[in-house]
């Protein structure tokens, strides 16, 4: 029997690290390293803080996320954050369910 995959919608206080290297502004870096986290696609970020460093910027963002979740897979939405703290540079402050799973 074939899992079914939805996504359900969340709201994420996240720090990034953001290269300084990186291409476009701090707000397309923070997107683009929460996107590189498996599943997880960004609907809206805004900059909450940042913090210089020498290799690379601290970006605090708060982030509507939608996130894949595949059913009877062993990954309930709870868990949502240690997947986002899985992702290279990526720290979940806190993760709140906008919406249930749909």
């Amino acid at each position: 029997m074939a899992a079914a995959i939805h996504t359900q919608t969340v709201e994420a206080t996240v720090t990034v690290r953001v290269s300084q290297a990186a291409a476009g502004d701090l707000a397309a870096g923070a997107r683009a390293q929460l996107e590189r986290v498996d599943g997880i696609d960004v609907e809206d970020l805004s900059i909450a803080g940042l913090q210089p460093g020498l290799n690379d910027t601290t970006v605090e963002a708060v982030a509507t996320l939608s996130v894949a979740e595949v059913r009877d897979a062993n990954q309930p939405a709870e868990r949502v954050a240690d997947r986002l703290s899985d992702g290279f540079g990526v720290e979940p402050e806190q993760v709140e369910r906008v919406e249930p799973p749909g």
